[in-house]
């Protein structure tokens, strides 16, 4: 175990994949010298498939999975999140998840953008962006940026229960989920808030013991980490993107949880009974919202959440099947077939991780 402090010094040595990128970037401005640099190193770029574009065999997927991040880590394995420091140095290149990421300045600042947004950051900022949201980082000195990486699949199962009051980070992550049009990031600026630091190393912390209990720990830091900062910061939030606050209607969201959590049997006229509208008028928010109307947003979900249990379980077919809330076997896999191509199995044997 590190101390808190040994931990510190640990994140400020440099990698040797960060001193080869800092040496690159601090010759940028002598192309003599850094072009005897990259014949020097190219088979380490090679080896290692160091993001140096000037190379003319690097490239990099611009959508970025968990396999393409972790083919070796628990976050493809059984554990829903990872937690990794950003590489100083790294040269800029535009990039989206397939998976939520949480952003931490541990110590200094970065640059930022989202989209076509310029979103700066600075010690103790906390930045959540959305799967499939383009974005670049740049650390061009010693700041320390951490990136917590939680997987899309699994999130409502594991921490949704933490956070189900209506609040801003479980609207942000019902809008990021489920809306037609979700908004860009939340940002809280915790400043030298030591209780948040403290929860970044002690993630960091069981990432690098990588025991048994890490990643199960790790599944309830998370939550808790989500937890402080609604505690502490939700009056200060600020959302990111375009018209922002107009896309976090909280009438409308809590329609999308409430079909979330009861998506086996829930009805459509069960719905708006228990918002109390018009089952036409409930019909048409839930359109509005989601983009869809709402037979095909409950077989998103069930489809969803069959897809995560064919990956991540060894659970039956056909106990999956009354699961997500079909009624016969032959029903699940004819609606599978439709929405994946393929049967349960097939996609099983396809895609499972365990």
């Amino acid at each position: 175990m590190y101390s808190r402090e040994n931990l510190l010094q640990t994140l400020q040595e440099y990698t040797e994949k960060e001193l080869i990128y800092k040496k690159y970037y601090e010759l940028r401005n002598d192309p003599a010298a850094q072009k005897a640099y990259m014949a020097e190193i190219e088979p380490l770029v090679r080896e290692k498939h160091l993001l140096i574009f000037d190379f003319p065999f690097i490239s990099h997927p611009e959508l970025l999975t968990e396999s393409d991040l972790y083919s070796h880590l628990s976050i493809t394995k059984g554990s829903n999140v990872n937690i990794v420091r950003h590489l100083r140095y790294t040269p800029v290149f535009w990039h989206s998840h397939t998976f939520f990421t949480v952003l931490y300045v541990l110590a200094g600042q970065c640059g930022h953008k989202v989209g076509d947004l310029n979103v700066p950051m600075k010690q103790g900022d906390v930045f959540f962006l959305p799967p499939y949201v383009k974005q670049t980082i740049e650390v061009f000195d010693d700041s320390i940026v951490l990136n917590i990486h939680i997987r899309k699949d699994t999130f409502g199962d594991y921490f949704f229960n933490v956070i189900r009051n209506s609040n801003i980070i479980s609207n942000f992550f019902i809008n990021s989920l489920y809306s037609k049009d979700p908004i860009r990031g939340l940002l809280f600026r915790t400043g030298d808030n030591i209780e948040i630091r403290n929860l970044f190393l002690d993630m960091y912390q069981e990432v690098l013991l990588d025991d048994t209990y890490s990643w199960r720990l790790l599944d309830y830091m998370v939550p808790s980490l989500f937890v402080k900062l609604l505690r502490g910061y939700s009056d200060q939030v600020q959302l990111i993107g375009p018209h922002a606050n107009k896309k976090l209607n909280q009438q409308h969201l809590r329609l999308l949880g409430f079909i979330h959590d009861n998506y086996q049997t829930v009805t459509l006229e069960q719905v708006a009974d228990h918002f109390h509208y018009s089952v036409p008028h409930c019909s048409k928010l839930i359109q509005s919202e989601a983009g869809m109307g709402f037979s095909a947003f409950v077989r998103k979900l069930r489809m969803e959440h069959a897809t995560t249990l064919l990956r991540n379980t060894h659970t039956p077919i056909s106990e999956i099947c009354y699961t997500v809330g079909y009624e016969t076997p032959e029903s699940f896999i004819r609606a599978f077939k439709k929405s994946y191509g393929v049967s349960p199995s097939q996609y099983r044997k396809q895609n499972a991780l365990l």
